[in-house]
């Protein structure tokens, strides 16, 4: 019974429900500063088109199971060296579901189910950072006959950015300036992640290695600002 999950004689929903699916995307780093959509194509197990998922042939329905009268289990009996042990086990006919097809149908042979592509879009939220998942619910494979679908775990992993490097929300950057500027100060143009050009004041006597902070212009905070 805890094995199986089966209470007061029913069978469980969660006993043909579909598989948990992962998939790993990449993104650029312009992306995590507004979100961005993505369309993957995955190749799994999808619905059957012709019995919609139900696993019986056009115009025949589901009955109830022969062997477990529609409980999804079914007792079985061991003998041991203390006598005989009853359990409750998943039925073998019906697996778990309670009813079968009266007539399977043709292209799935009964499941409800067969491989092939889904079209999935995904929407990615401003501040996302490599090692974060994205859940998309019942977007996994389809249960068998019709069960509860598993769900969609989006990994992202955000490439390497060739002049900018992130730190939490923080982005930094290497400027080269001459040494002149170095010295007496001055102004220089540089470009935001997002492609903008901003003016930077730099200091008389600035150092190599120093840090200079502008507000602002970094990454927004996943789920906030």
């Amino acid at each position: 019974e805890n094995a199986f999950g089966f209470s007061h004689g029913s069978p469980s929903e969660e006993i043909n429900r579909g598989e948990d699916l992962e998939f790993i995307i990449d993104i650029n780093l312009e992306n995590t500063l507004r979100g961005v959509e993505k369309t993957i194509y995955l190749e799994k197990l999808i619905q059957c088109q012709r019995c919609n998922g139900l696993g019986a042939e056009p115009g025949s329905n589901l009955k109830e199971c022969f062997s477990c009268r529609g409980k999804g289990h079914v007792q079985q009996i061991k003998k041991t060296i203390f006598g005989q042990v009853t359990r409750d086990v998943l039925c073998p006919e019906c697996k778990g579901e309670g009813r079968t097809p009266e007539k399977s149908c043709n292209v799935c042979r009964g499941d409800g189910r067969l491989v092939g592509e889904d079209e999935i879009k995904i929407s990615i939220p401003a501040g996302i950072d490599t090692g974060q998942t994205i859940k998309i619910p019942n977007k996994g494979e389809p249960g068998r006959r019709g069960s509860k679908p598993g769900d969609l775990y989006v990994k992202i992993k955000v490439k390497v950015h060739p002049f900018f490097k992130r730190k939490g929300d923080d982005l930094y950057t290497f400027m080269a300036i001459p040494f002149s500027m170095a010295t007496m100060g001055g102004e220089i143009d540089i470009k935001t992640l997002d492609g903008k050009e901003l003016s930077l004041k730099i200091s008389q006597a600035t150092q190599t290695g120093k840090v200079l902070k502008i507000s602002g212009r970094g990454v927004p905070h996943f789920g906030g600002y």
